[in-house]
């Protein structure tokens, strides 16, 4: 009796464990944010800008951008109104590393791009407060 009732245990604990397995992630009926960070924004120099499918994309105000930038970055403010008919201009189809003062406007920008469609937008976990490299004006 007590090794059926261990058997049937372990059946549905399977069965549980393989009905999950084949659900893909979701919040709310959305799917889950592939939101993918990269580690601080010295890395930048490891992004290969001389291939065209590679873009560094600083979300910060023009005035920030202006005051010093990373070199090769392009400027699109991710706290205009036109940001998301800006990306739309963008050819989703490359890769676009993300950054901002500190972080966290480069998330909100991958999340919003990750919605329209970009599949290779990444963000780095910190920004120009913490960079040591080269600076462009």
């Amino acid at each position: 009796m007590g090794n059926k009732i261990l058997g049937i245990a372990l059946l549905t604990g399977i069965l549980f464990l393989s009905s999950c397995a084949n659900q893909s992630p979701n919040i709310e009926g959305k799917q889950a944010k592939q939101e993918e960070i990269l580690s601080t924004l010295d890395n930048a120099s490891e992004v290969n800008l001389k291939n065209k499918k590679n873009i560094l994309l600083d979300v910060r105000t023009p005035e920030e951008f202006a005051e010093g930038h990373v070199p090769g970055a392009i400027n699109i403010d991710v706290k205009n109104s036109s940001f998301e008919k800006e990306i739309q201009k963008l050819d989703p189809k490359k890769n676009y590393y993300i950054y901002c003062k500190s972080g966290v406007r480069a998330k909100l920008a991958t999340e919003k791009m990750q919605e329209k469609g970009f599949k290779n937008a990444k963000n780095f976990k910190d920004g120009m407060s913490t960079y040591q490299g080269t600076i462009a004006k």
